[in-house]
């Protein structure tokens, strides 16, 4: 990307699949037992096709900047089946809803870094997300550059993203060749944070 461009993208859309590793990360992680794994196939049936038409992200640039302010989500269909799920009382698929759309997510991750590269020409070296450190307090998240405008993903006066499966964050760019961008983790500095993950897959 030129210095001064000014960049902002179209909704591009994502096809999350949840693999057999994610099953199996899943399983272990979350320590559900070996015995449900049925149960967390069907649920992860139930989530694909959920998000499937859902599932994007945003990104935008702007002048003389090094970062990009980008928003991923997988769509408000993962708020509505787990409210389904709660409406019948069974809880154990509305867990297993949030912990795989979580490693879902987080899936998505290096697509949404690949695609960044390709239509700027700039790496990224890191995500920082809002409330990690102080320079990027939770307040500003309101003020997201790619969020102005969009409606599919908003933050209320809350702070909270709708829908709740939404991140926002920035992505510093780099032009250096051979850069790959460090593990989700590695610029949030809430050491006692229950998901951290030191070497997230």
């Amino acid at each position: 990307m030129k210095r001064g461009m000014a960049l902002r993208s179209e909704k591009q859309r994502l096809r999350p699949k949840i693999t057999e590793k994610i099953l199996e990360t899943v399983l272990c992680r979350y320590h559900f037992p070996k015995k449900e794994k049925e149960t967390m196939k069907q649920v992860a049936a139930a989530l694909e096709e959920t998000v499937r038409r859902q599932a994007g992200f945003w990104w935008d640039v702007r002048e003389n900047t090094e970062a990009a302010s980008v928003a991923v989500t997988l769509g408000d269909g993962v708020d509505r089946l787990q409210e389904e799920y709660t409406k019948q009382g069974r809880l154990l698929e509305c867990y297993m809803a949030e912990t795989l759309a979580d490693e879902l997510l987080l899936s998505l991750y290096p697509k949404v870094n690949a695609h960044i590269t390709q239509k700027t020409g700039r790496r990224v070296a890191r995500c920082r997300f809002y409330g990690s450190d102080a320079f990027y307090p939770l307040e500003e998240m309101k003020k997201a550059p790619v969020l102005c405008g969009l409606r599919e993903v908003v933050c209320n006066e809350a702070g909270c993203l709708l829908p709740k499966k939404s991140v926002v964050f920035w992505a510093e760019l780099t032009g250096k060749q051979g850069t790959v961008c460090e593990k989700i983790c590695a610029g949030c500095g809430q050491k006692g944070c229950l998901w951290r993950r030191e070497n997230p897959t």
